[in-house]
């Protein structure tokens, strides 16, 4: 069985998304509770959307550039 470029360029954009998904989450975590910025609960909102955004875009990019590089 083997993966279409497309596919494959979704499933490394998905593995991407993951963990910048992972990541930012935990970047937002660390802001929410810092002391020193003025709004941190807000910066810490932006962060998370910024997170589901990378779990979408990701792939979808993925989709479409793996043919680009694959093919």
């Amino acid at each position: 069985m083997t993966l279409s470029p497309a596919m494959l360029g979704a499933l490394v954009g998905a593995i991407l998304g993951l963990i910048g998904f992972v990541s930012l989450r935990a970047v937002a975590d660390r802001v929410e509770t810092m002391k020193g910025t003025n709004d941190p609960k807000t910066a810490a909102q932006v962060l998370r959307i910024a997170a589901i955004g990378d779990l979408i875009i990701f792939p979808v990019v993925g989709f479409f550039v793996g043919p680009l590089l694959l093919s």
